[in-house]
Order: structure tokens, then C-alpha cells, then sequence
């Protein structure tokens, strides 16, 4: 059984897998102490809430401004904003989600694979992604990046008409791709990902905001912040669980390659953002964000990350803030029982060393927003009668950073 529990001023994720007879047996998430992001605005005006998590966050911080806008704005019972600014937000999101996809694609899967990063070619994004919401730049830009996405990353799958039916012909098209197909033929040479053996953890639909309030009702119970479950369940967010329906998708899914499917299935999601950056608000893709009012004085957004689901709820009292519950995607993704801990367990025996680079593989996959170590640590034999000096556990490679 794996456990979530707090470090006092670490920043880090720390991970210990615990090691027996070669094989994983389980693991220990230990989460960095932190102040709820929620009591950061409690007190606060809605446009004060939003500036100071703006403020706090280094990562996905439009989305949470975006988040607290908009659920205060429906707590209130306040008519939708006007097309103008619901179509400059959606860009706005929609460019923070492609900026972290592309720093990932770009810079930390090919460092963690060996490769060559792209740090210019990211940095030649970045710069434009956070340029602003222009419709004339952010339709230019988009078609720039389904060009990248097409050409540079996946040149091996759009050339050809015909999807691939085995996991050989899979790799041999992402070998004639980019940086991306590159790191996708090297991931399916690794082997599948998934247990043969044993269900996988679910995977968290595409809810609404109003069906998330139907499922749990107007405020979330202080264990769902902490700990979140479906259905009563641990499930997975991210661009897997936007996009598991996707035919190639789908084929590494049922190959057992889970790992990899999340690596494509990020390449799709950056299509998307893509896409909505020229033309927002479209059949093709759903909208990043939408909030509805629990009851009166309660609203609740959800928004789309590049991580997943953020799920925002805001109460007010005489034009405050009077609470704020925050659930980002990390929250499920790193459960306890969640895809991290369930897939982490390994059924053959390896060394530490490929244990480690397996698990950095897992984590990266699974995109946290901060950065993890990862020790590997064989546990100490069972012996007859007690022993006045146990031996210590072993680790493998130190802390990595990403």
C-alpha cells in the first residue's frame, strides 16, 4: 500500500520504491507541505483571489486565474462574460496548455531518454505563446505549431494513410518521424508498460462542470481534496484521458504500452491547443473551461490543463471570498492508489538502476508539477529473531530533478 504524506519544506515529490526479489513491490509518495492553494484567496475580492494565485503558481497560473474568475463569477450568478474576452481566454488557455506540452516534448523527454533536447526551438515558442491573445498572431501561431506537431514530431504517421496494425510497423512509423517519433520507437523497445496481469486504474471522463456538481454536490469533502476519487475509485486525468478513444491511441493501450500512449496522446493534446488557438470554440475540440453555480453563493469551474483537470470551487459572502477548494490534476495522477503507485509494481525482476529509469519514465508520463526524486530501495530480508543492527536499505541513482 503506498501512502501520501507531507515533508516539511521540501519541494520535491519523493518516491521510494520499495524493492523485493528484484521485483517492485510498492511505492511511498511523499508530498511536498504546502498551504492549500484555495487559502490563498480566502478574504479576497474575486479579482484579488485571482491576482494572488496568478502570483503563486510556476505552473499552469492562467488556469487557476481563469478558475477562481470564473467560479466566483458564477457563485454570484453573474451573466457569461462577453464573446470577445470568452474567446481571448480560451486562447489564453489554450497557449498555456501548448507551452507545457512543447517544454515536455521539447526539453524533459528527450533528456530523459538520452537524447538531444531543443531548448532554442522551445524558447522560439515560449516567447510567442506568451505574447498575447491576438486573433491574427494566435491563428498564425497555431497553424505553426500543427506544423511542427505534423513535420517535426510525427512525420512517420501523417505521410501515411493506413494506421499502423502492429506495434512493429507502430515503431517503424514513429522512427521516420521527429524528436518526437524518435523518443516513441525508443519507449516501444523498452517493452509494455502496463501488468500483464490486474486491472489498470480508471481513467477520469470528460465531466462538465455541471456534472461534476451532480456527483458531488455543492462543496467537495475536505478527504476529495486530498485524495480524489471517481465513483469511488482513484482515476487518471490528462491528455490519456482526452484522448484514449484515438485510434493509435488506443492500439498502444491494448498492446499494453500505457507509457507511450500517454507520449502520443500529449502530441494530440498539443494538436488541439493548436487548434484552438485559430479557431476557438469549435465542434472539433471542447472548451478549456466552463463553471456553473452550485447553489447560490457556490460556483464551481473546471478547466482543462496541460496536466489534467483542475476542478476550482469558490464560495463568497457579502462580496468575498469566503472559501476556495482547489483540486489540480497532480491530486489524482499521484493518488495513493493512483496510475503512478498502481503501475510503478513490476511482476519480473530488474535492477535498480533500470527500475529507476522505468519509474522517472512513469513520472514523466505523468507530468507532475514539480519536480520528483526517485529512489530505489531494496527492503531488508526477513530473519528469525530480532536483529540489534537491520540492514539499512539500498538506493539506487540519487535524486533527479526535471
Amino acid at each position: 500500500m503506498s501512502q501520501h504524506t507531507p515533508a516539511d519544506g521540501d519541494p520535491f515529490i519523493r518516491i521510494t520504491a520499495h524493492r523485493r526479489g528484484g521485483c517492485i513491490v510498492s511505492t511511498t509518495i511523499t508530498m511536498p507541505e504546502q498551504v492549500p492553494p484555495g487559502a490563498l484567496a480566502i478574504g479576497l475580492a474575486p479579482e484579488a483571489a485571482a491576482e494572488a494565485l496568478g502570483r503563486h503558481f510556476c505552473h499552469s497560473n492562467r488556469a487557476h486565474v481563469h478558475a477562481v474568475t470564473a467560479a466566483s463569477a458564477a457563485a454570484l450568478g453573474l451573466p457569461p462574460a462577453d464573446s470577445g474576452s470568452l474567446l481571448a481566454g480560451e486562447r489564453e488557455l489554450a497557449a498555456e496548455a501548448a507551452d507545457a506540452h512543447l517544454r515536455r516534448l521539447l526539453i524533459d523527454w528527450p533528456l530523459c531518454l538520452g537524447m538531444d533536447a531543443r531548448p532554442s526551438r522551445h524558447a522560439e515558442f515560449h516567447r510567442r505563446l506568451s505574447a498575447g491573445t491576438d486573433a491574427a498572431a494566435c491563428f498564425e501561431l497555431g497553424g505553426d505549431i500543427l506544423d511542427l506537431v505534423s513535420r517535426e514530431m510525427l512525420a512517420g504517421f501523417f505521410n501515411n494513410i493506413r494506421l499502423p496494425h502492429s506495434m512493429a510497423e507502430f515503431a517503424e512509423r514513429a522512427n521516420r518521424g521527429g524528436i518526437l517519433g524518435t523518443a516513441l520507437h525508443e519507449m516501444i523497445n523498452l517493452g509494455p508498460s502496463q501488468p500483464s496481469q490486474g486491472r489498470t486504474v480508471p481513467i477520469l471522463g470528460k465531466l462538465s462542470a455541471a456534472a461534476w456538481v451532480s456527483a458531488m454536490g455543492d462543496w467537495p469533502a475536505a478527504e476529495f481534496v486530498t485524495h480524489p476519487t471517481f465513483a469511488g475509485e482513484p482515476a487518471e486525468t490528462g491528455p490519456l484521458a482526452r484522448h484514449a478513444v484515438s485510434p493509435l491511441v488506443r492500439l498502444l493501450l491494448e498492446r499494453g504500452h500505457r507509457v507511450s500512449a500517454r507520449l502520443f496522446a500529449k502530441a494530440i493534446d498539443l494538436a488541439d491547443c493548436a487548434s484552438r488557438l485559430r479557431h476557438p470554440f469549435t465542434d472539433d475540440v471542447p472548451p478549456m473551461l466552463d463553471a456553473v453555480q452550485a447553489s447560490p453563493g457556490i460556483g464551481l469551474a473546471r478547466v482543462s490543463t496541460a496536466r489534467g483537470v483542475l476542478l476550482c470551487w469558490v464560495r463568497i459572502e457579502a462580496g468575498l471570498v469566503a472559501d476556495c477548494a482547489i483540486v489540480p490534476a497532480e491530486a489524482w495522477n499521484f493518488h495513493p492508489q493512483g496510475p503512478f503507485c498502481h503501475e510503478a509494481c513490476s511482476e519480473t525482476a530488474e535492477t535498480p538502476q533500470a527500475a529507476f529509469h522505468r519509474l522517472s519514465l512513469l513520472a514523466l508520463a505523468l507530468d507532475p508539477a514539480r519536480p520528483c526524486s526517485i529512489d530505489v530501495a531494496d527492503e531488508a530480508p526477513k530473519k528469525r529473531g530480532r536483529s540489534a543492527n537491520p540492514p539499512r536499505p539500498r538506493t539506487a541513482q540519487g535524486a533527479r530533478r526535471r
